[in-house]
């Protein structure tokens, strides 16, 4: 435990002079006041503007997911070849998780601030609702970081922004009728239908109740997967030798 808390204070000092910090700042904070302010004065309903929201939230991580890890593994690159990675800290194990862990510190900081500052100034929706979504979009980025950071680490970081694009146009397809089966068993899927599913339950009880059991089952597989990638990804780079950073 003191190394993977020694590998994550490491991550911080790598990354507090890069963008990231403004990323997971700016682009939450300015999304939420443009859209909150656009739905005070639009003539659509509440059920409409809170749904639309959530699933641009959602349908927006493969893609910002994608820029982080991008960044992350060019950081590692220019660091020392991942020479800081593979040999400086004698557990492998503690080191990956070390940085899984600053990814998802600040995917739990963008996320509070996108639905926080949305939510003081669009004050429609009760605010467990809010806290149900975000805990359902943290939960659901941790399988798209450990899939991203898998391709960075190999492919370089124009594999991982590349991924990030096509996740984010997949998880559009997934709100229409195209992911009524498939959503899921699509990790980009799981998020954005999440959403919905959540807005559903606040807004037409009687209605998801009748679909809670396919909600519950898509849940269930996605906290199952996200557990196997987890452990295959830990598996993977224990064995892992360094990659591509800059293509």
């Amino acid at each position: 435990m003191t190394s993977i808390f020694r590998c994550l204070k490491a991550e911080f000092l790598k990354c507090k002079h890069s963008v990231l910090l403004y990323i997971h700042i700016l682009i939450p904070l300015l999304g939420a006041i443009i859209f909150a302010g656009y739905f005070l004065v639009s003539g659509w309903d509440v059920q409409t503007k809170v749904s639309a929201y959530l699933e641009v939230l959602a349908v927006s991580f493969p893609f910002l997911a994608g820029i982080i890890v991008g960044i992350v593994v060019q950081i590692e690159h220019q660091a020392g070849h991942y020479q800081l990675m593979l040999g400086t800290i004698p557990s492998r194990p503690a080191t990956y998780i070390g940085k899984i862990l600053l990814l998802i510190i600040g995917a739990i900081g963008a996320v509070v601030l996108a639905l926080g500052v949305f939510a003081l100034i669009y004050q429609e929706a009760p605010f467990a609702l809010y806290l149900k979504a975000g805990t359902l979009l943290i939960l659901t980025s941790l399988p798209l970081y450990l899939i991203h950071l898998f391709v960075g680490l190999n492919f370089g970081k124009g594999a991982s922004m590349g991924l990030g694009i096509a996740g984010s146009l997949i998880a559009a397809l997934m709100i229409t009728g195209l992911g009524d089966v498939v959503w899921k068993y699509n990790p980009w899927a799981w998020g954005v239908r999440s959403m919905d599913y959540i807005v559903l339950e606040w807004s037409q009880p009687d209605i998801f109740k009748l679909l809670s059991a396919d909600f519950m089952s898509g849940i269930v597989i996605a906290l199952l997967c996200s557990l196997l990638f987890f452990l295959f990804s830990i598996i993977w780079f224990c064995s892992w030798e360094g990659g591509k950073g800059n293509d």
